[in-house]
């Protein structure tokens, strides 16, 4: 793995004291097809991941580097915004506006924006974006709202290959077109899309690929434990075949 970053420890921890976890955690930061999705169980490490990836050294490093970070509204974005600000505060990067354009010290830059409306998705065409993270990919309802999101993937500049990860649970308004694209066809292997020829891969995790949060938090294991059946299934266990969305 590219990341050179030391031990992980607790999760306010910045990206000084991060390594990924060994396994589904390490996986998903090695995979190079064009969509990727991490997912599963809650607490399976996925908004590190996802902080970790968009920094890749090739890409933080270059001043043409241009990144996008996607939540579906402005609270949840507001607290990934918090954790980025401490992550990322090792690498130089600053923060600038109400929507925060995360600023790199090579010249190239992180843009936040959410996705609270059908509007929303289109307002990023037209633009050229190297690396984009979908935070909570089942929260958007539609297949062709994530297409014209992901048509914005794209580079002009060689060395910095384009590339999606989404990071998702099961249920909400588009688990069905989540499992559909990436669960059922792509999950622990790579999958050719016939239409478009770029490939996507889905790589599950379950809290138990977070020893962080299991030695650090064992009340939330317990939490997860306890709820309903069907919501025990789809957010302890990472079950896909329980919401219809």
């Amino acid at each position: 793995v590219m990341y050179d970053v030391q031990p992980q420890v607790a999760e306010d921890s910045s990206i000084e004291q991060w390594i990924p976890h060994a396994g589904k955690q390490t996986e998903i930061l090695k995979r190079r097809e064009f969509e990727c999705l991490f997912g599963g169980s809650r607490g399976g490490g996925k908004t590190d991941a996802g902080l970790v990836w968009l920094v890749a050294p090739e890409y933080y490093k270059h001043p043409k580097y241009k990144g996008l970070v996607v939540r579906r509204n402005a609270d949840d974005l507001s607290d990934w915004i918090a954790r980025a600000r401490a992550f990322y505060h090792p690498l130089g990067a600053t923060f600038a506006g109400k929507t925060p354009i995360i600023k790199l010290p090579a010249g190239g830059f992180i843009k936040t924006g959410h996705s609270k409306d059908e509007n929303a998705y289109t307002k990023y065409q037209g633009h050229e974006y190297q690396k984009i993270l979908i935070e909570e990919l089942t929260q958007i309802p539609r297949e062709e709202d994530y297409l014209k999101l992901i048509s914005s993937c794209r580079s002009t500049v060689p060395e910095l290959k384009p590339q999606i990860l989404s990071t998702t649970n099961p249920g909400g308004a588009g688990h069905v077109w989540v499992k559909q694209r990436f669960v059922d066809v792509a999950k622990d292997k790579t999958h050719y899309d016939k239409a478009s020829g770029r490939s996507r891969i889905f790589i599950p995790a379950r809290i138990e690929d977070n020893p962080t949060l299991m030695d650090n938090d064992p009340g939330y294991v317990k939490f997860l434990e306890s709820l309903p059946n069907d919501l025990r299934k789809a957010w302890r266990d990472g079950d896909w075949d329980i919401f219809a969305g």
